[in-house]
């Protein structure tokens, strides 16, 4: 009896971590490789008129993903 409880809570302890280890990363969907993008500052603003400088539009993407926020380039410059 005592081998039972042992090889249940053995298999109980197996099927959580495989559980764990297949639950997707939320960031890595938001994940950009940025670092090659030529840099091309730009303004961007979101839904309630706040604005950003990003360093170009990947890093805007990335963070919109990352944040699930809403910025949208409005010019090709940095933001005043």
């Amino acid at each position: 009896m005592k081998l039972f409880a042992v090889f249940l809570a053995f298999t109980l302890c197996a099927l959580t971590l495989v559980q764990c280890l297949s639950l997707p990363d939320p960031n890595v969907k938001c994940a950009m490789d940025c670092e090659m993008q030529e840099t091309n500052y730009l303004c961007a603003a979101d839904d309630k008129g706040t604005t950003k400088t990003y360093r170009n539009i990947c890093v805007m993407k990335t963070e919109n993903c990352l944040q699930n926020a809403n910025f949208q380039k409005i010019s090709d410059k940095e933001c005043p």
